[in-house]
């Protein structure tokens, strides 16, 4: 049975799940081939953004579109219903300016969401949903990426996330962030919450690569890019006011092949932001105002756990009663027995039972196994030391400085960044 057409992907995608039809002043180019979607609340200078797509890119050879999503609920106060009209009228103006014959600007304003859902997943949701809506109409699976309104981009940006998908099999993949660490826009002090958050964040990532799980990808909402298809097939994007990102990029890494673009870079804002519960404006925020200590971290134990587990799994060792101790304190033996003989029973070979297994327990049920640790047995503890002892088990040096550290996890992940298929 042959792969469904991209039509059809698409009109099953529309069929199952609501959307809003957007209508925009002129056809896509029948070239088109990337859309970079933004969503905008509340910005009041996205100059910088804009200036990185249009004016400082290296030359390419085939169209873009970047649709900025600006969005407020109805219930929303006058003062940012105000700026995003402010923003939306000078992104009209801009777009006269910057759209050139390959790469054009479309601002759509957005301000009647309806309060309970409104915020960044369903802003996301909507251009995104627009973005194959315009592909559709061209019959063209195209690109569609993640990006922010406080986000800068290098300037070989567009050309890397092409040749990624045009040279691969991938069809989503992430796409390597710094934030910046040093400057003039922000204290010593700022900056060090950034250092902390980033190192957290390639601490996380490379435990999960250490402990051997398939999922050990970075999961931020301004950095990463998939196919029209890939979106459709995996149900759109969701409508969370907070960590949408997470939940949907974990939704492609297991039903998509999912690669890592190390070849370029996009370069988030270290902002804070009291917007969402979580994220790197929250946690700067809690950092500076002493709310949460940026410079601790999940203890590297709970990863040796999982590691010990993971082999286990793999060299088809399942007796419960040999599963390490904290383990058995959070799954309980009859809900192994279940979900393994589920797992028996739908596998015809341990390949296709260790997809179903990482499908099973996959990084939200991993992530909740963390917490549960942080909380029962190993409490969080020092960056720096967790980090050490992640690069000492992972056969490299230790280093003795949380700055030092996090430049040396940037390079490994460019490093490590999936090889062409």
């Amino acid at each position: 049975m042959g792969k469904k057409p991209f039509i059809s992907i698409i009109d099953q995608y529309f069929n199952r799940f609501p959307f809003r039809k957007i209508k925009i002043a002129f056809e896509p180019s029948n070239d088109l081939k990337i859309i970079v979607v933004i969503p905008c609340f509340n910005e009041n200078d996205i100059q910088p953004t804009i200036d990185s797509l249009f004016l400082t890119q290296d030359k390419f050879l085939f169209n873009v579109e970047v649709i900025i999503l600006i969005n407020n609920s109805v219930s929303e106060n006058s003062e940012i219903k105000e700026q995003n009209l402010l923003t939306f009228n000078k992104l009209e103006i801009i777009s006269k300016n910057y759209s050139k014959k390959n790469i054009h600007l479309i601002s759509v304003l957005i301000d009647d969401l309806d309060s309970k859902h409104a915020g960044v997943g369903w802003a996301r949701k909507l251009g995104m949903d627009l973005a194959i809506q315009r592909f559709r109409s061209i019959n063209f699976n195209g690109i569609i990426v993640g990006l922010d309104a406080d986000t800068v981009v290098e300037p070989n940006y567009l050309n890397a996330i092409n040749s990624f998908f045009s040279n691969n099999n991938y069809n989503a993949a992430s796409i390597h962030f710094e934030h910046p660490v040093t400057g003039n826009s922000f204290s010593n002090l700022h900056f060090k919450q950034i250092i902390y958050y980033e190192l957290h964040l390639r601490y996380y990532k490379n435990s999960l690569d250490y402990s051997n799980l398939p999922y050990s990808f970075h999961t931020i909402g301004s950095a990463f890019a998939l196919t029209a298809s890939a979106y459709a097939r995996q149900g759109g994007m969701n409508r969370r006011k907070a960590g949408e990102d997470f939940y949907f990029i974990n939704k492609l890494i297991k039903g998509e092949l999912f690669g890592e673009i190390t070849n370029t870079k996009v370069i988030p804002s270290p902002r804070v932001s009291k917007r969402v519960p979580f994220g790197t404006g929250r946690a700067i925020y809690e950092g500076l105002n002493i709310q949460k200590d940026l410079s601790i971290t999940y203890d590297f134990k709970s990863f040796q756990v999982i590691r010990s587990w993971i082999k286990m799994i793999e060299n088809r060792e399942s007796k419960y009663v040999n599963f390490p101790e904290s383990l058995k304190s959070y799954l309980e033996e009859d809900k192994w027995m279940k979900h393994h003989s589920m797992i028996l029973n739908n596998t015809n070979s341990h390949e296709n039972y260790l997809k179903l297994f990482y499908t099973t327990f996959d990084a939200f049920w991993i992530l909740k196994f963390i917490h549960f640790l942080r909380d029962n047995f190993y409490s969080n503890s020092s960056l720096l030391d967790n980090t050490n002892a992640l690069l000492k088990n992972m056969g490299h040096s230790t280093i003795d400085n949380i700055s030092s550290q996090l430049l040396f996890l940037r390079n490994l992940d460019k490093k490590k960044g999936h090889k062409p298929l």
